[in-house]
């Protein structure tokens, strides 16, 4: 069983390190999943932060903050990833959603406060689940885990 796990685990696997290029695209991906990880539940503070009047408005101001923060690690990360993976399916897909991420952020920026009710209950979580579940899948078809 010890065994098995060990296998799954990608950061662990000798047949991984010993192809060439393929840590470079791994590390990619992770590093896409860290700020992507951090990016949107920053989103949805913000968001819910506006969407509440009883929201101050340093709260306000100090969560968009973050969430523009959390976003400039997100594009950056994205970008990196489309770099390792140039011209691949997966990397098609990770524009796609920082994409479709990008522009609920922005019309979570761009509303006035305090947030319509059709903005505020957006679950972009749930959105792009089926899209990341997706992407997790290319990567690992591509990397042969």
């Amino acid at each position: 069983m010890r065994q098995y796990k060990a296998n799954l685990n990608p950061l662990l696997s000798v047949s991984l390190r010993s192809r060439e290029g393929q840590v470079d695209l791994l590390v990619a991906y992770q590093e896409l999943r860290v700020t992507f990880a951090e990016w949107i539940p920053a989103e949805a503070q913000y968001a819910a932060a506006k969407s509440r009047r009883s929201s101050r408005v340093k709260e306000v101001a100090d969560l968009r903050s973050l969430a523009i923060d959390k976003f400039s690690w997100a594009l950056c990360a994205a970008l990196d990833f489309q770099s390792a993976w140039k011209g691949s399916e997966a990397s098609c897909l990770v524009g796609e959603i920082l994409y479709h991420v990008g522009e609920w952020a922005d019309e979570v920026h761009d509303a006035s406060f305090p947030l319509s009710k059709e903005i505020a209950r957006r679950d972009i979580a749930e959105e792009i689940s089926e899209a990341s579940a997706e992407l997790h899948l290319l990567v690992c078809e591509e990397l042969s885990m």
